[in-house]
């Protein structure tokens, strides 16, 4: 992954703590992740965020420049209400703030601006980690923000996979996926498996891959780790049929895994669609379902002949689309 450090030249214990990360060699174009050390440097955290704009990630490591004296001390030579503001904004961006030490987690924690905290010792100024730990634990972080939210990195020939995958694990029969399966690399896929645990579909991917005679990386999502945002919780449905389904998807958010089981249901035998469509009519439901049809064709490539009634693609059936793509950003 290319990481770009950002930090005051002037202060040379930074300097140095950020040779120790890098070594010298930075990214330049593109990075994946824009490291900030400090926070009081405009510049920097106006970098950062253009950074952010273009799709990478924010990692924050303070050094220190967040405690309540260094804040006290800010406020009492009138530099602070301008300052204050970006900078809450700048740690409230960030995937993950890095502390150096345990009363710097608890100056953060006080502030309240972002719960995403790790503790990485600063080997410059500290003999309890050596630098070659102090950079394992680092790049170990780097790892965790690059397995969050993988839906935002993958590309579009992982999610056509994606797709193609669910579909032959949904229906049990490669001979249902009429188009050819793109290749991707071997970061792709961890992407696409990682996302694939996140939302509980991981079983129907790995099925729709034996089907379909595709090898992947062995790779145990269970045991990887993420930032996930503080309300997640592994989407298991409620419901197990289609009228019941729908009238869950009405009242909560939709994720991945509850449009696997709708489709799922939709496949079988005995959908009575006359009746099915009648019921959705009178619970008032019946729009709602049409536009999980229009999402079930793209997420999972449900066919025409399994749909009771025509899909819609409207404002509505896009903020359904904006927020099953969004739920697991931070």
């Amino acid at each position: 992954m290319n990481v770009l450090h950002l930090y005051p030249k002037d202060n040379t214990l930074i300097a140095k703590h950020v040779n120790m990360l890098d070594g010298g060699n930075q990214a330049t174009e593109h990075p994946d992740i824009i490291h900030i050390h400090g926070c009081w440097q405009y510049a920097l955290v106006s970098a950062a965020m253009k950074a952010r704009r273009q799709g990478a990630r924010i990692v924050l490591t303070p050094h220190g420049e967040l405690e309540p004296w260094v804040i006290s001390d800010r406020r009492k030579r009138g530099k602070l209400s301008t300052t204050l503001r970006w900078q809450r904004r700048l740690v409230e961006h960030s995937y993950v703030v890095i502390a150096q030490g345990n009363m710097e987690v608890e100056a953060l924690k006080q502030l309240g601006w972002n719960p995403r905290i790790e503790v990485v010792r600063n080997a410059v100024v500290t003999n309890s980690i050596t630098p070659e730990a102090m950079l394992q634990h680092t790049q170990e972080v780097y790892r965790k923000v690059m397995d969050s939210n993988t839906l935002e990195l993958m590309s579009d020939d992982a999610r056509l996979l994606l797709q193609l995958l669910l579909k032959a694990g949904i229906t049990g029969d490669r001979r249902w996926v009429t188009v050819a399966a793109p290749d991707i690399d071997e970061q792709q896929w961890r992407y696409l498996l990682v996302y694939a645990d996140q939302e509980n579909v991981r079983t129907t991917v790995d099925k729709g891959a034996r089907l379909l005679g595709i090898s992947h990386p062995y790779i145990e999502t269970d045991k990887i780790k993420s930032y996930l945002p503080t309300d997640y919780s592994k989407p298991k449905p409620e419901a197990h049929d289609v009228a019941s389904l729908v009238s869950e998807l009405h009242r909560r958010q939709p994720t991945l895994r509850h449009l696997v089981e709708l489709d799922r249901q939709l496949r079988k035998n005995t959908v009575q669609e006359d009746r099915l469509v009648d019921v959705l009519a009178e619970n008032r439901l019946l729009k709602h379902f049409r536009r999980l049809l229009c999402i079930l064709s793209e997420q999972t490539g449900l066919d025409e002949g399994f749909m009771p009634a025509s899909p819609i693609d409207d404002r509505r059936t896009q903020a359904i689309r904006k927020r099953l793509q969004s739920h697991l950003r931070i």
